[in-house]
């Protein structure tokens, strides 16, 4: 509420007493927006977790010598360490400050790794990863540990086909593909709940990981790398993968796809996503063929890349919703016109012109004398 009500302020849609009406209304979350504020706290959460884990390593390292010696306990009590930290950085109300990240996200690697070594089953860690990635996003409101969740749900998907073979191998890309629209349509259907608001950069991630996944599940180049990998296609002169006609079509027809609908549904994920994914289409095609030499392909990307920057900007010039080339409100228009003051300033080549004065010391020149240069 209190970030929505900065934006509105920064916006001019309210009044600064207003906003901090609002701010003092609402009880606040210990949190650091400056991202190098932020990484400096993260390395100094990352330097006590360490000296914990030293300190521990320390008394215990008279029992290492003995032959029944398990490590894997020393790894399951700093992953303790990190989760008895969380929490308490947790009830003090502290929020994306960088020392939370590092105990939420430290107790997690370290149990992942003890589980690793404990079992030495990679589908298990997988599971593990999943179940304990979501509920510390729920817990802590950790974006990263979001990531790791949809890491270990796709990776479990992909080492049942891969390691079990529970379908045969060929199928991966296909199936891949089937999980990420199913987590799309996860994703399209906690938007709906306004709960979710406080896991916005979640669902964002959710969103773009759905994507990307998507996109790289059926990419040609990916595809082909893997078969040679996991199946040991070798595609020899001539010859091509299974399907290979199928994944040219997908590898540019998502790409566009993905912009189409950013373009339709005014979706900035989409249409980020769509221009990264249709330039990673290009350079799969440049992988396996060479159409013409690369100076030339950069100068003919050039001159396609300016030739739609001038229409985007004719065409969206005059708009006034959606996507538009008028600056936004809620940004501040100051910074732009500061920076731009700087950029003119440095770049103009100023010189002081020595003028001559008629009347320089010099002991004078008339009836008498003057003053001189020195005493």
């Amino acid at each position: 509420m209190v970030e929505e009500a900065k934006s509105l302020r920064n916006g001019k849609f309210i009044s600064s007493d207003q906003y901090f009406k609002i701010k003092n209304k609402y009880e606040q979350l210990k949190t650091q927006p400056n991202i190098l504020m932020r990484a400096g706290f993260f390395l100094l959460g990352m330097l006590l977790y360490s000296s914990i884990a030293g300190a521990i390593a320390l008394f215990t390292s008279p029992l290492w010598d003995r032959g029944d010696f398990d490590f894997t306990i020393i790894l399951y009590f700093y992953a303790i360490i990190g989760l008895v930290g969380s929490e308490i950085l947790a009830k003090n109300k502290f929020y994306n400050y960088g020392l939370d990240d590092v105990f939420v996200l430290g107790f997690q690697a370290m149990l992942f790794t003890a589980i690793g070594f404990s079992t030495e089953n990679k589908l298990f860690v997988l599971i593990v990863m999943g179940i304990v990635g979501t509920l510390s996003c729920l817990r802590y409101v950790n974006t990263l540990s979001a990531l790791i969740a949809l890491v270990g749900i796709s990776g479990t998907v992909a080492i049942l086909i891969i390691d079990y073979r529970i379908i045969p191998t060929a199928f991966l890309p296909f199936v891949m593909l089937l999980v990420a629209g199913f987590i799309y349509w996860i994703f399209t259907i906690l938007k709906r709940n306004p709960e979710t608001y406080f896991y916005q950069y979640a669902m964002q991630l959710l969103q773009v990981f759905s994507m990307v996944l998507g996109y790289a599940a059926v990419n040609y180049l990916v595809v082909r790398e893997l078969s040679a990998e996991l199946m040991g296609i070798e595609v020899k002169p001539g010859e091509d993968i299974p399907f290979a006609f199928l994944f040219y079509a997908l590898t540019f027809l998502i790409p566009v796809g993905y912009i189409a609908f950013a373009l339709k549904k005014k979706s900035r994920e989409f249409l980020i996503v769509g221009l990264l994914a249709f330039a990673f289409s290009i350079f799969t095609i440049r992988y396996y063929y060479s159409l013409m030499p690369i100076e030339t392909a950069l100068i003919f990307g050039g001159m396609v890349l300016s030739g739609i920057a001038c229409f985007g900007i004719f065409k969206l010039r005059h708009k006034e919703s959606g996507l538009t080339f008028k600056p936004d409100r809620n940004t501040d228009k100051n910074s732009l016109m500061y920076a731009q003051a700087i950029i003119i300033n440095s770049q103009l080549n100023l010189h002081h012109t020595q003028t001559d004065d008629p009347m320089a010391f010099g002991g004078g020149g008339f009836s008498g004398g003057g003053a001189g240069e020195s005493f």
